[in-house]
């Protein structure tokens, strides 16, 4: 994700004309896109306040406007926040402070709040914001952060969408379900009415081929970041209904 080709020379020197000094020309453009990365972190400026260490930790105590600092330096440009107000004043951050900062130094931030250990609202709210992400930022190489209250379950979540829609860590098998190996405890029986966004009829099988995916985007996700990523049930099946939702796109469902 590195410039190629060689410099051009002067037309006249390769005819044998003279010694004229080869005139600079820039390098090619890369035969593919450079993508903008996407980091982790926990809420910048996050302020824990405890009474003495607990289980080896203690206090923590940041600055909000070093943190954001240092994330520009990243070349950053945009902040996906999955916190809410309420939760950011918990931590210590406020609201109208941050986006102050973030203004001031030149870094954009979307807002998707998510309650803890839950999930965005569906697939295809999700599906948008991060459309818009990769179109304005990722295909521009340009990085973007996505960060909640420790950067592991929620922005983990977001983070393993990106990585999906982006096809980073593969792509569905394109066959027809009866064609599918079943894996154990697995089955390979696709239901067309399935609608992702509403809970499941009980006992619905899910495509082996979903199930893989998902696998290797929250192996991804724990080997990078952390084995913790991806922290409940819930956002477990959010990955399985967001991989589905964006077959029934690709279908033309």
């Amino acid at each position: 994700m590195n410039d190629v080709g060689g410099w051009g020379q002067d037309i006249n020197t390769l005819n044998g004309v003279g010694s004229t000094v080869p005139e600079e020309v820039s390098p090619p453009s890369p035969l593919f896109p450079v993508l903008g990365n996407i980091l982790l972190s926990s809420c910048p400026g996050k302020k824990v306040r405890l009474s003495g260490p607990v289980k080896g930790r203690g206090a923590i105590c940041r600055d909000l406007g070093h943190d954001l600092r240092r994330i520009r330096s990243l070349g950053v440009g945009c902040i996906i926040c999955c916190l809410d107000d309420e939760e950011l004043e918990l931590l210590g951050v406020s609201w109208s402070q941050y986006s102050e900062i973030a203004h001031a130094i030149g870094l954009d931030v979307l807002r998707i709040p998510i309650p803890e250990g839950l999930t965005p609202i569906s697939p295809a709210f999700i599906d948008y914001h991060l459309t818009n992400i990769i179109h304005q930022y990722t295909l521009q190489g340009v990085p973007v952060l996505v960060h909640c209250r420790g950067g592991v379950g929620r922005a983990g979540l977001v983070a393993c969408c990106w990585i999906l829609k982006l096809g980073l860590c593969g792509w569905l098998n394109h066959q027809q379900p009866h064609q599918q190996q079943q894996q154990p405890g697995v089955g390979s029986q696709y239901d067309p009415q399935y609608q992702p966004d509403n809970s499941p009829p009980h006992g619905m099988k899910i495509r082996g081929d979903t199930i893989s995916l998902v696998e290797r985007v929250i192996s991804v996700m724990r080997r990078r970041r952390s084995v913790k990523a991806i922290e409940t049930y819930e956002q477990v099946r959010f990955l399985v209904e967001f991989v589905e939702w964006m077959r029934r796109v690709e279908e033309g469902a």
